[in-house]
């Protein structure tokens, strides 16, 4: 899931909080905490307390048009470690940074990729490096690889686990038992790293 949203049951709202008795409003108020701008704003069709994190670092609350602020601040204040989290991870990363990266990584990847697959007996079309979101890399049904420029801002054996991941896909396009048999036969730790690997949010390398 790209969106980190924290759902509060609508059953625990009802029974915790009855229907708001304060003064109407424009259905939208905004308030500082620690430093992160909050925008509270109410939907018709919510049935539940939604946090959402921003790109710019701000985040947007979600409410019922029957559940007070002062509640949904309640709720805001117990998740204020998982909303300092999150907000900082979706904060975008300089373009300075990201354009060293893509220097970087048009030295670093293809000459590795080509190491490995010749090491392991891969054969690929082409590499393409992209500045890519979600995901560290990717192989087409015509054995084209795309990889993240942001590996190189991690340590060596995720970009050798990453590289090996697609190269495996140019003989194996799924996920299933062969794939992870040949993976873990060229690269004996292949699945603890991914586990690790995993923990890694893209949007988190500032």
């Amino acid at each position: 899931m790209n969106l980190f949203d924290l759902i509060f049951n609508k059953k625990i709202i009802k029974a915790k909080n009855p229907r708001s008795t304060h003064p109407k409003t424009n259905g939208q108020k905004s308030e500082t905490i620690d430093g992160i701008f909050i925008t509270y704003k109410k939907h018709p069709f919510s049935k539940n307390i939604r946090i959402t994190p921003k790109t710019n670092g701000n985040v947007l609350v979600t409410l019922p048009k029957n559940v007070s602020f002062s509640y949904a601040k309640d709720f805001v204040l117990k998740n204020i470690d998982w909303i300092k989290e999150n907000a900082a991870s979706k904060k975008p990363v300089p373009l300075d940074i990201i354009e060293e990266r893509r220097r970087l990584a048009h030295k670093i990847l293809p000459k590795r990729l080509d190491e490995l697959a010749q090491r392991f007996g891969f054969k690929y079309r082409k590499v393409f490096i992209k500045n890519q979101k979600t995901v560290w890399g990717s192989c087409s049904y015509m054995n084209n690889i795309n990889l993240n420029l942001n590996l190189v801002a991690l340590d060596s054996e995720f970009i050798d686990y990453v590289i090996l991941h697609e190269l495996t896909h140019t003989v194996h396009k799924n996920h299933q038992k062969a794939f992870y048999n040949l993976l873990v036969k060229n690269m004996p730790n292949a699945l603890e790293i991914q586990k690790r690997l995993k923990k890694i949010k893209i949007s988190c390398l500032n």
